[in-house]
């Protein structure tokens, strides 16, 4: 049975935090059926009845709270249309998810809005529905609301009619056929600014005061669309999209369509107040969710277990977007630094999965399979463009888009979608990178006049699978005479030859890093490779390549971490890029927590390559910075202070002294400038928990104080300050301070018993800030306790399934850390 559309009706009371709700659903069977089973959470229903000819008959109901359904038995068996008509109420609860409400301030009093968050299994949380992506229907939404109110669904509004009573009817336009999970109902005082100077009419809603800082996001929403638009030669179906900024909110965004919700600081930019790299992410955001208006709304996944085919095409998009419309930004490097790092580190662990997730209905977005779904998924879409070629790329899309509009797909129609459009033979590819898990390493050797490339799997903690990749090969030559040339190869069996010309003195696999693998060299090789990559004969990205592959090999101890502090030193200590210094800071400060017996040669040589770096790029930014020039040195002065710079320390410190006296810090060196302070200054966290509660500071500036807090040297007051994040800090930014005191050296040997202690508490948060301070402590906080530790989240694991995943991956996780410490 399938639903073909729902009329929903909703009475939402911001004084109670309830909602009345009237439900019509059309339904229509293959066969006669005597009962429907339909999908609710913490709903209450008050009558149900079915229409027969004229007339309405009640239907008797069961609950069954487990399985989240209800069961409504018809009078009669009924074979073709039904007509069902559902009479409830609810809450608006506080969890951010379903229908709930979230709280702002105005002129010192607490306000509420009512808004939605319904991806993957919430909206039943609002209506009884058949809430699956697969089930698409039609929807005609309206509310009752307080006349003084406004009203935000997927549409547009048709009618506004008052009621009496201080009550108004808002009634909004029929959506197009879509899933439940992209429905969006909003009530609240918000205001609006618009662009209505093409169709479809961009607005940004924000509650009162706000929608000044929200000129940014109303024109990058109109850039992405018209991209989307334009790539896709598919016109986006309704009159109005939305982007909308909630204050309380679990993730950075979400998709609904056409009436898209937003973290503030995801959408709001504070002339002056926004940081460069923030209103980056603020772009690379709105575009990311403008992008799933194709991928995700317009065509849906079957099934969770598909939803790569939303958040592969969204992320992968979002860096063409902000390519094409800010090419000075060197979006493709951002993208090597927050995609391929973060996919390739998270599909090394032999407890990983494919892109196209293992399971059916019950599989969900989560910690341990976020970093595939969206960052590897990107990461083979990258790939496959280089594969195919651009037009051809873009052709397949096209297709598949047209051919699934308005519908749902799985995996194999998308392949077979490129494979028709394009002729190309793309099925042994997606064998590989799809439905396959993990990924290779290359090893290359030359021979002669020829390299000899041989694949294997690559696992941070090495075990042999007998698995191979098909695997598109782009490889740098690099001539005597100083020029360069560039080759490809493919890569399909175990091993494969490559002619190479005479006179090659040096060749870099991968060259790009467009490709998803690793590669390991000869070490005569390797150190000609950083020979050149000191000389700046290597570009940005292939030097940050070689060193990223080198780190990679001290984990799963085909090096010693002394062999890359001495390679680091010798051919990266004239350092001063965004990729290569990016990457060396995570590496170094991950491995000065890890090893604490090389801790001092660890800050050593971090303080001099970081000193030496900054001494290039300057302490103090400049109005004429480029965006990662802007990001690396915020970093790079954390970073120094961390490892024992002096001067470093003496800025930080007169930096924070400035803003103690009600001077301004420029936003670009605003969070290091915040750590430092509360790492040197006693008075840093009063000031710091003073902005964090006050109601007219940017969301962006309480994240960086919550972050700043848990860097204090201060053990007992640290642990104070956890008390505080707990009671006092909104639960959507709680895991702020303790992701921070989990790599705080005072704290790193302490932060395993404080989680035992505060373990209910942490339960009560956002699944995924559960799931990501599991991620985030265990592998380092769990250090020398390993035997402890396992014990307990393999019993813990027991009662509570739904983490599962992502503690296999944080033990495997300090299984490497482990082996990283011996192997020092």
């Amino acid at each position: 049975m399938n639903p073909v559309h729902y009329k929903i009706h909703l009475e939402p009371n911001l004084d109670s935090f309830t909602f009345q709700g009237i439900t019509v659903i059309e339904i229509t069977t293959e066969n006669s059926v005597d009962h429907l089973t339909l999908n609710e959470n913490d709903l209450s229903f008050r009558r149900c009845k079915v229409k027969t000819g004229k007339n309405y008959l009640e239907c008797t109901f069961s609950l069954d709270p487990k399985s989240e359904e209800v069961t409504i038995n018809l009078p009669h068996k009924i074979e073709g249309t039904v007509e069902l008509t559902i009479d409830y109420t609810g809450n608006l609860n506080d969890l951010m998810v379903g229908f709930y409400r979230s709280k702002y301030e105005q002129e010192g009093q607490a306000k509420y809005i009512a808004v939605t968050q319904f991806e993957e299994r919430e909206a039943r949380r609002a209506f009884p529905c058949f809430d699956d992506p697969l089930k698409k229907a039609t929807f005609d939404v309206e509310f009752v609301i307080n006349e003084n109110l406004k009203g935000i669904a997927n549409t547009a509004i048709i009618e506004e009619r008052n009621l009496g009573n201080g009550k108004k009817l808002v009634r909004f336009e029929r959506t197009p056929k879509m899933s439940t999970y992209l429905l969006f109902f909003g009530v609240g005082d918000f205001e609006f600014i618009e662009d209505s100077s093409a169709r479809p009419v961009v607005r940004v809603a924000t509650t009162p005061g706000k929608t000044q800082y929200g000129d940014f996001g109303l024109q990058m929403g109109r850039k992405a669309l018209k991209f989307g638009e334009e790539y896709t030669g598919i016109e986006f179906p309704i009159s109005k999209c939305d982007y909308i900024a909630v204050p309380d909110f679990a993730f950075g965004a979400m998709e609904n369509y056409g009436a898209i919700t937003f973290r503030e600081n995801a959408l709001l930019v504070y002339p002056g107040v926004t940081s460069k790299p923030d209103t980056e992410a603020a772009a690379s955001v709105i575009a990311h969710e403008t992008a799933h208006m194709w991928f995700g709304d317009l065509v849906s996944p079957a099934d969770w277990k598909y939803v790569w085919l939303n958040e592969s095409f969204a992320t992968f998009f979002s860096y063409t977007i902000l390519d094409n419309y800010y090419p000075e930004w060197s979006m493709w490097n951002m993208f090597t630094a927050n995609n391929v790092v973060r996919a390739l580190r998270r599909d090394s662990l032999v407890e990983t999965m494919p892109l196209e997730l293992p399971g059916n209905m019950e599989v969900r977005i989560g910690v341990a399979n976020s970093d595939i779904i969206y960052r590897k998924g990107a990461s083979i879409l990258r790939m496959l463009v280089g594969y195919l070629g651009e037009e051809k790329f873009k052709e397949g899309l096209q297709y598949y888009l047209n051919k699934h509009r308005f519908a749902n797909a799985t995996s194999r129609e998308f392949w077979a979608a490129i494979e028709e459009a394009t002729g190309e033979p793309v099925n042994e590819f997606a064998e590989s990178w799809v439905y396959q898990s993990g990924y290779p390493i290359v090893e290359a050797n030359r021979k002669g006049n020829e390299l000899l490339l041989t694949q294997q799997i690559f696992t941070s903690i090495p075990k042999k699978l007998d698995k191979s990749w098909l695997i598109p090969i782009k490889i740098l030559l690099v001539l005597k005479s100083g020029k360069t040339e560039t080759i490809n190869a493919l890569l399909k069996e175990k091993t494969t030859h490559v002619a190479v010309p005479e006179g090659v003195i040096a060749f870099k696999v991968n060259t790009e890093q467009t490709g998803f693998y690793r590669v390991k060299y000869e070490k005569e090789m390797l150190n000609k490779l950083g020979q050149l990559a000191n000389q700046r004969k290597l570009s940005e990205v292939d030097s940050f390549g070689l060193e990223n592959d080198f780190y990679a090999l001290v984990q799963s101890w085909d090096y010693s971490l002394t062999d890359y502090l001495d390679f680091l030193e010798k051919y990266f200590e004239k350092e001063d890029r965004f990729l290569p210094l990016l990457d060396i800071s995570q590496n170094l400060r991950e491995a000065y927590l890890v090893v604490e017996s090389q801790r001092e040669q660890i800050s050593n040589l971090g303080r001099k390559l970081f000193e030496n770096a900054l001494q290039k790029i300057g302490f103090e930014p400049k109005e004429d910075d480029g965006l990662q020039v802007s990001e690396i040195r915020d970093i790079l002065i954390w970073t120094a202070f961390t490892f024992g710079s002096q001067d470093v320390s003496k800025f930080g410190a007169t930096k924070f002294q400035n803003l103690l006296g009600g001077k301004k810090v420029h936003p670009d060196i605003l969070p290091s400038t915040l750590r430092i302070g509360v790492a040197t200054n006693e008075k840093a966290m009063e000031y710091l928990k003073t902005r964090i509660t006050a109601a007219d500071t940017p969301e962006s500036e309480k994240l960086y104080s919550l972050q700043a807090l848990g860097c204090m040297r201060d053990k007992e007051r640290l642990i104070t300050t956890l008390e505080f994040n707990l009671e006092q800090v909104p639960k959507k930014n709680r895991d702020r301070i303790i992701s921070m005191a989990g790599q705080n050296p005072i704290m790193t040997g302490y932060m395993w018993q404080w989680f035992l202690d505060n373990l209910e508490k942490l339960e009560q948060l956002h699944p995924m800030q559960f799931e990501s301070i599991i991620a985030g402590l265990i592998p380092i906080c769990g250090l020398g306790k390993e035997p402890e530790v396992r014990q307990f989240l393999e019993k813990y694991v027991k009662k509570n399934e739904t983490v599962k995943d992502t503690i296999k991956m944080a033990l495997e996780r300090l299984d490497v850390n482990s082996r990283l410490r011996r192997n020092a």
